[in-house]
């Protein structure tokens, strides 16, 4: 699909991971990327795996030589390894961008983990380079799964984040480890990753264990997240190329997240007097900056029967449907860039809101930017795709879950 707006997007992206990653020479914290423009000091490591992904697609388009990229990759999976504070091979969520220390008392985090290391495999999987690969290998070897299997209810679960600390982040009681991953949001990439590993039985045991809700808005029917953001489709399926792919028990998740998408515009079309941002090329209830700072919003259905949004809108949510409904994602992406405003250095900035007045996020969060660039670049030339999907790994996980391609052409 050559289209030269997102080409402009995808090298502009490409920019702001290399803008917003210490590549300083020596610096213990190389290779790590900024959480946001608003937190330049503070690094996310899913935002590095963002980063790790965007160089697979600089060296395939030619924004950067293959020895740089490969350099880059190295240095980075290094930090990882020997520098980047880990509990059972989880990486802290944020750090020190200079010193690759843990920011605060944040929680270890799986989810967090696993974006990143989405990140070293795709990386892994594109760069032919022995250091890289054994370096991957050794960052995935050491992540102990199984530290998170627990029963809940007579289900497998995984627990969500790990926090030694007491008054740490997300600790409302003991320390230790936090929640579970026991409905469906945006961790399906984690049962495919310890479905590659030595517990296969358990893998399949984790991802039958979580509640698939069905439920409908109008007469769209889809499995629904508790809080329904619309982030928690399109954030796994940036990676993994699902479209022609149903699991064991006949669910397409490229095919869900499409309804979801389809969901989300058609609430913000219905309250379109009632919020004057939306439009049906301006929807989606997300995670994202807002005119009061972050904010989670949710689509319908959830599990609180109710929407909530102060009408902002955040362009990754049109942009990260590109590999779902490419026509009405296309028609979105150019109704945005006409905001005066709203596509500037790096892109579209986070977020918009008219409800009063004209305002324009003046953030870049990392990995908002790094849907979007996954996203373009998926129906642009599949970079990312190919490289994580060919990754023996991910073949692996997904046939210990069963996953079976129904479209066996190329």
């Amino acid at each position: 699909m050559p289209n030269n707006r997102l080409i402009d997007m995808q090298h502009r992206a490409f920019r702001f991971f290399q803008d917003h990653t210490n590549l300083n020479p020596g610096s213990p914290g190389y290779g790590l990327t900024a959480d946001s423009t608003a937190r330049p000091t503070v690094a996310s490591i899913a935002a590095t795996g963002f980063m790790l992904s965007s160089l697979v697609i600089g060296a395939s388009q030619g924004y950067i030589s293959d020895d740089a990229a490969l350099l880059i990759t190295r240095h980075t999976l290094e930090t990882l390894f020997e520098r980047v504070p880990h509990r059972y091979g989880f990486f802290a969520h944020y750090l020190d961008i200079e010193r690759a220390t843990r920011h605060r008392m944040c929680e270890y985090s799986t989810i967090d983990t696993a974006l990143c290391l989405n990140g070293v495999i795709t990386a892994a999987s594109y760069f032919n380079n022995d250091v890289i690969h054994d370096l991957a290998d050794r960052l995935f070897a050491r992540v102990e799964w199984q530290r998170l299997f627990h029963d809940m209810q007579g289900r497998k679960m995984l627990y969500m984040s790990y926090n030694p600390d007491k008054g740490g982040a997300y600790v409302t009681d003991e320390p230790g480890f936090i929640h579970q991953w026991d409905m469906f949001a945006e961790q399906l990439m984690i049962y495919v990753m310890i479905g590659a590993g030595p517990y296969q039985q358990d893998a399949k045991a984790l991802y039958d264990g979580f509640t698939r809700q069905k439920g409908s808005y109008k007469d769209i029917t889809y499995l629904y997240s508790p809080g329904n953001a619309l982030f928690v489709y399109q954030f796994p399926l940036a990676w993994l190329d699902l479209a022609d792919w149903l699991d064991a028990d006949g669910i397409s998740w490229f095919d869900n997240a499409r309804k979801a998408i389809l969901a989300h515009q058609a609430l913000s079309v219905d309250l379109m007097d009632d919020y004057r941002t939306f439009s049906p090329c301006r929807f989606g209830f997300n995670a994202s900056d807002t005119p009061r700072g972050y904010r989670v919003f949710g689509g319908l259905p959830n599990h609180h029967h109710t929407f909530e949004t102060d009408g902002t809108v955040a362009p990754f949510s049109m942009v990260g449907a590109l590999p779902f409904l490419p026509e009405l994602a296309l028609t979105t992406i150019e109704d945005m860039a006409g905001i005066p405003g709203l596509y500037k250095q790096y892109g579209f900035m986070d977020a918009f809101n008219f409800e009063d007045g004209h305002w324009i996020s003046n953030k870049i969060i990392a990995i908002d930017k790094g849907l979007e660039m996954l996203m373009v670049n998926a129906v642009l030339s599949k970079d990312v795709y190919r490289a994580y999907m060919a990754h023996p790994l991910i073949q692996k996980g997904m046939a210990t879950l069963g996953w079976t391609r129904t479209n066996k052409e190329e």
